[in-house]
């Protein structure tokens, strides 16, 4: 099962998640450091997708 390549948005923050003094782009031209900020950024989408429950409880739609 392929996983989904992380958006933009997703990879800043997960580079800000780094405290990283090196510029994103250059993160990501190396392989380490892009697998790193890759896998912090999966996360992160992964917390994004989840129901928001108070929202369902209110009935909130949107």
């Amino acid at each position: 099962m392929a996983r989904p390549d992380p958006d933009r948005m997703a990879l800043e923050i997960a580079h800000r998640a780094t405290a990283s003094l090196v510029p994103l782009d250059e993160m990501l031209k190396h392989p380490a450091q892009a697998a790193l900020l890759k896998c912090l950024a999966r996360r992160h989408m992964q917390r994004r997708a989840r129901p928001d429950v108070k929202k369902l409880q209110a009935n909130d739609n949107d």
